[in-house]
């Protein structure tokens, strides 16, 4: 790291990060941020999720600060996205809460069942339970989400 002060410079050694970011600061956000920039551009090459009709936007995943929720049309889609997810986080030594993960099908419209995620031999992102919800960006979310009622509770928040 190097300073630059108006009669020297001062400079320190090698500094190792062994991992994670420094918090507290102003920057910790938009550092955070910045470092999720591969993520995407890995998933958006995926060519995977639904493409929106009128636009021909294709939509993959939703990425906001550390809540990430992936769309995909298929169990193989989301296997593949799941998998770019899981090398990414080995990779920069990013740990995803898997803990707070679920995995919901819908087909048409309605909730249909299917077997529990499986990333590796020790973890899986388990199916929502049926009448259970699920929050992103705190919002919650299931089959049949009363919007009307949501949108009250948030004005009243």
């Amino acid at each position: 790291m190097r300073l630059h002060t108006e009669n020297k410079l001062i400079e320190t050694g090698d500094i190792k990060i062994q991992c994670g970011m420094f918090q507290g600061d102003s920057l910790s956000p938009l550092l955070f941020c910045i470092c999720l920039i591969p993520l995407t551009e890995h998933l958006n090459k995926l060519n995977t999720g639904y493409e929106e009709h009128t636009t021909k936007t294709k939509i993959l995943h939703l990425l906001y600060m550390d809540d990430l929720k992936l769309i995909a049309k298929s169990e193989e889609e989301l296997q593949k996205q799941i998998h770019t997810v899981k090398t990414f986080s080995e990779d920069t030594h990013m740990e995803f809460g898997l803990e707070k993960c679920a995995k919901i099908a819908f087909k048409r419209g309605k909730l249909v069942h299917s077997k529990n995620l499986v990333i590796d031999i020790k973890r899986a992102i388990q199916e929502l339970e049926q009448g259970k919800t699920y929050k992103y960006l705190g919002i919650e979310e299931s089959e049949g989400t009363q919007h009307q009622q949501m949108k009250e509770r948030l004005k009243q928040e």
